[in-house]
């Protein structure tokens, strides 16, 4: 009887090391710290090119990344994201500053969700609510106008009762985020 090969054998995930150790014990360890480089650059280029431009990157590499992003699919994409790995490979306190910018975009990007949930929350508890809420949300926000939000608010209850579009609601959400920013 042959017993087949991967019968019972569990393959373990190991966290690869940053580049910028430099002290790596494999070849394999280095060849995983290299993709994690190339796929750094992917992450940037996921971005969209107001971040890209606002994090203020050299100007070779920012070209470098919307060449990418402009490509179709095939073989010069992979050569090019390859090319972005190696430039980053070469330049390593680039790479430092590439993270410490990523997770600054990332923290910005949850606080901003963050706030969002906590305004949609505003705007159920409103429409659920009634006066009660409304009096609560004008005690905090005295600039906003009572007599818009009492609209929408009746609004946004009647079409979900009728279980029409929520329109109503839409606005309402769009008219607390403009009393925010």
């Amino acid at each position: 009887m042959v017993r087949p090969r991967n019968v019972n054998r569990v393959k373990m995930e190991r966290e690869s090391r940053d580049w910028e150790q430099e002290e790596f014990e494999s070849r394999t360890q280095i060849k995983q710290a290299a993709q994690a480089v190339t796929d750094l650059g992917d992450q940037i280029a996921s971005l969209t090119d107001t971040v890209i431009n606002k994090m203020q990157l050299p100007e070779k590499f920012t070209d470098a990344i919307f060449l990418y992003k402009s490509m179709d699919k095939g073989p010069a994409l992979k050569r090019q994201k390859l090319f972005i790995g190696k430039m980053l490979r070469q330049d390593e306190p680039l790479i430092i500053e590439i993270k410490e910018k990523l997770a600054l975009v990332e923290q910005k990007t949850r606080q901003q969700n963050a706030h969002f949930h906590k305004l949609e929350q505003w705007r159920d508890r409103m429409i659920d609510g009634g006066d009660d809420v409304l009096n609560e949300f004008m005690d905090m926000y005295s600039h906003a106008d009572r007599q818009q939000l009492r609209q929408w608010i009746r609004n946004a209850q009647r079409e979900r009762d009728s279980n029409k579009p929520a329109k109503s609601s839409k606005e309402l959400f769009k008219y607390l985020k403009a009393l925010e920013w």
